[in-house]
């Protein structure tokens, strides 16, 4: 049994994660209920979740899916930039569009939600403008999740094609 430092009740060793780094007992100092409540408070920070955000983006090759692309597949969804080239870019983007989508122009707000949830939401996200190209930062525009789902791998010679098949029929 053992006293969790934020909630102050006595649990069980298995309500706590291990952590090698802590050589009294080789537990965290905090519940795991603690610890996941923690974790979302901070993700429904701006902070907290452009960081959550770049590392799901740093990832995102290390899932099992990639694992029979070429290198030449995985680049076009590596991460090319650092954490502070990435934050940069945010500041940026803010200076230029403040807190909203940069395609939609509706406000992009800082709450975890589920993958469900998330694709139909104001969410922050990153679209990467050519697909073929890996996370740059000449190819990245920070947008809602629901702007991003609905663009998906939409080029721009396809946005070209729609615009005028648009003009054709006078629209």
């Amino acid at each position: 049994m053992k006293i969790c430092s934020i909630c102050k009740e006595l649990l069980s060793f298995n309500d706590f994660n291990k952590n090698k780094w802590y050589k009294k007992d080789g537990l965290s100092t905090h519940c795991k209920e603690c610890r996941k409540k923690a974790d979302f408070k901070y993700g429904n920070t701006e902070k907290g979740s452009l960081s959550i955000l770049y590392l799901s983006i740093v990832r995102k090759i290390k899932n099992p899916r990639y694992i029979n692309f070429s290198e030449e597949e995985k680049d076009r969804h590596r991460c090319h930039m650092t954490k502070e080239q990435f934050l940069k870019k945010w500041e940026q983007h803010v200076l230029k569009h403040g807190y909203n989508c940069a395609l939609s122009g509706e406000e992009i707000v800082f709450k975890r939600t589920n993958h469900k949830d998330s694709v139909k939401s104001n969410a922050v996200s990153v679209d990467r403008l050519n697909p073929k190209i890996g996370y740059t930062e000449d190819n990245i525009i920070f947008v809602s999740s629901k702007i991003n789902n609905m663009k998906g791998a939409v080029t721009k010679e396809l946005c070209l094609a729609i615009l005028k098949a648009h003009e054709e029929k006078g629209m």
